[in-house]
C-alpha cells in the first residue's frame, strides 16, 4: 500500500513539473546508460563509414574522449574495465577487479552477470560503486576475436595503437569487461 501511495505522490509532483533529485545510484546508472548508448552510436557509425579498420581507429581515438567528458558532465568517475583491456586506462582497480572475476565465474556456471551497486567508505567519504558487465556480441569478435580470425588489416591497426592488447580471444556471450562508475554520497 505504501509503494502504492508513494507512485501516486511521485506521479502527481511529476506531472505538476516538480522533479525529485536523483539518488547517486540512478546518476551512476544513468551514466552508464547514456554513455552506451553514445559509444554503440559512434562505433555504428564509424563500421559504416570506415569498416572494423576505421572503427578500430576511431575507438582508439575516442572512445576515452567520449568517456572522460561524460565523467565530467557527469560529476562522477565513470569508466570502462576489463580483465583483458586493451587500453591502459581500462585496467580495473582491486574492487573492479573482485568483481570481474565473480561474473565470469558466473557466466561458466551458464548465470548471467546482473549489474551491481554497493555503498563503500573510502577516505572516510561514502561512495556508491556501479557496475555494469559488457558481453561480447557478435559484432564484437570483428576486433576482440580470436587473433587468428581477425582480418589483417585489423591486426596491423590493433598491434600498431595498442602493442600490449590483452583484448582478444573472445567467443559471443563472454564477459567482455564493464562500466564502472563511482557517484559520492553526500551527507
Amino acid at each position: 500500500m505504501r509503494a502504492a501511495a508513494k507512485l501516486a505522490i511521485l506521479s502527481v509532483l511529476a506531472a505538476s513539473g516538480f522533479s525529485q533529485e536523483p539518488t547517486p545510484r540512478q546518476r551512476a546508472a544513468e551514466a552508464v546508460r547514456d554513455l552506451a548508448a553514445v559509444l554503440q552510436q559512434l562505433l555504428g557509425e564509424e563500421m559504416k563509414r570506415g569498416g572494423v579498420e576505421g572503427a578500430v581507429k576511431s575507438c582508439s581515438e575516442t572512445a576515452q574522449v567520449v568517456t572522460e567528458e561524460f565523467a565530467k558532465e557527469r560529476e562522477l568517475d565513470l569508466r570502462r574495465v576489463s580483465l583483458k583491456y586493451r587500453n591502459q586506462k581500462d585496467q580495473p582497480d582491486d574492487y573492479e577487479a573482485a568483481r570481474l572475476k565473480e561474473w565470469e565465474a558466473q557466466i561458466k556456471l551458464g548465470k548471467p552477470p546482473a549489474e551491481h551497486t554497493q555503498t563503500v567508505t573510502e577516505n572516510g567519504r561514502r561512495y556508491i560503486r556501479y557496475m555494469k558487465p559488457i558481453l561480447v556480441q557478435g559484432v564484437c569478435l570483428a576486433c576482440h576475436g580470436p587473433r587468428e580470425k581477425l582480418a589483417p588489416e585489423v591486426l596491423e591497426v590493433l598491434d600498431a595503437r595498442y602493442p600490449r592488447d590483452k583484448a582478444t580471444g573472445y567467443r559471443a556471450g563472454d564477459l567482455r569487461g564493464a562500466f564502472s562508475a563511482i557517484a559520492e554520497v553526500k551527507p
